[in-house]
């Protein structure tokens, strides 16, 4: 029975999901190690590949965890994990490192972490019990839009635009799956419009608006801004359809750039595997929208559905931001590849979230309950907001 406790939720859980996400996270371990190579002899792993390697190991361990873990107990704890988001978002902006520019990162016991990875899994379990308990009218809706605005303010203020935007992703799939009219959000969109001009005026730092000049005008700054950006399109046009082949970072266009190996990782694998490689990237992580997004559809509750809803738009939305900006779709936002950038808590809350969805697929079959018992736990249990 012991056994049975401890495993049976990881043999109820989605094989294509661990399949698509063990090839990426292979793939990125290769992509770090290729990454971080000097000149000849190479070393059987890099310190970086071997840092990035145990951070994997962790994750996946982390992941299992909580592919086991019932993910409705969540439901209870939400507005504390909430609000100890906030507060490390707000304490790193007093004592946080500053690196690359930015206040993003707290050091504990020597070692760094972003609080702002924590505050995406925060904010989808938060909208997601909140929303799991109300009708999506116009006060619930706003209050949804005040926790996005408690996390992405702090966010913002690092400054950190990337991740910002994923929180909107993440809150915007919730609140659509929740059922929130279109009309109200087009309104609500409609005066963020209205006022986005005062707010680039007043909100957006020199450095972004810097980067935005430069991917409307690449000539702009050829040696300077523009560098990176200028490199990652010739790598990908060098790789062309089967690429220059793996480990050649010491003479990839990307060498002495220190973002290829997170920021612009999906720009080294388009010039060692060329477009197969880079395609066979968006195939798995279309593979892993679309098993989030079954883990919703057969979610046993209003919660889970839109937890899992949220999850898979995070991961979704990071990953489209990233790869846009390596093909120049997008502004650079520093924000790395799920699964497959060098990091540290970044990785570690993608496989988090994954754990997450399989536990929600995991309870997908509905337990029967005596007679006249409701069978949504939604209606059995209020939530914490």
């Amino acid at each position: 029975m012991i056994r049975e406790a401890l495993t049976g939720p990881l043999q109820r859980s989605d094989a294509t999901l661990w399949a698509a996400v063990a090839v990426l996270a292979s793939l990125g371990l290769v992509s770090v190690y290729s990454a971080t190579l000097a000149e000849p002899p190479h070393p059987l792993l890099t310190p970086a590949a071997l840092r990035h390697a145990l951070i994997a190991v962790a994750g996946v361990g982390g992941m299992l965890l909580a592919a086991r873990f019932d993910y409705r107990l969540l439901r209870q704890g939400s507005a504390a994990l909430y609000l100890l988001a906030a507060a490390l978002l707000l304490l790193g902006a007093v004592v946080g490192e500053v690196e690359y520019g930015a206040r993003r990162w707290l050091t504990v016991g020597g070692a760094t972490f972003q609080p702002s990875e924590l505050a995406k899994l925060a904010l989808v379990l938060a909208l997601a019990s909140y929303a799991s308990a109300r009708s999506p009218r116009l006060p619930a809706l706003l209050f949804s839009l005040a926790l996005l605005g408690g996390l992405t303010l702090p966010v913002l203020a690092q400054p950190d635009t990337g991740t910002a935007l994923v929180l909107i992703v993440g809150w915007l799939a919730v609140v659509l799956v929740w059922g929130a009219p279109l009309r109200t959000l087009g309104g609500l969109f409609a005066a963020l419009a209205g006022v986005m001009p005062l707010l680039y005026a007043l909100a957006v730092p020199d450095y972004q608006r810097e980067r935005i000049a430069v991917f409307l005008n690449p000539e702009r700054d050829p040696l300077g801004t523009g560098y990176t950006l200028r490199q990652a399109e010739t790598a990908l046009a060098e790789g062309g359809a089967t690429g220059s082949g793996l480990f050649g970072g010491s003479e990839s266009h990307l060498f002495g750039i220190l973002a290829r190996s997170s920021d612009f990782v999906f720009a080294l694998i388009g010039e060692e595997l060329g477009l197969i490689g880079t395609l066979s990237v968006i195939v798995l992580f279309a593979l892993v929208g679309w098993r989030g997004f079954e883990a919703a559809r057969h979610a046993p509750d209003t919660f889970g559905r839109l937890l899992a809803c949220g999850l898979t738009a995070l991961l979704l939305g990071q990953a489209i931001l990233n790869m846009a900006v390596n093909v120049r779709l997008f502004p650079a936002t520093g924000l790395p590849l799920p699964f497959i950038s060098q990091g540290g808590t970044s990785l570690l809350a993608t496989f988090l979230a994954v754990g997450l969805l399989q536990s929600i697929y995991a309870h997908r079959a509905v337990p029967r309950l005596p007679l006249g018992e409701p069978t949504d736990p939604d209606t059995r249990q209020a939530s914490e907001f």
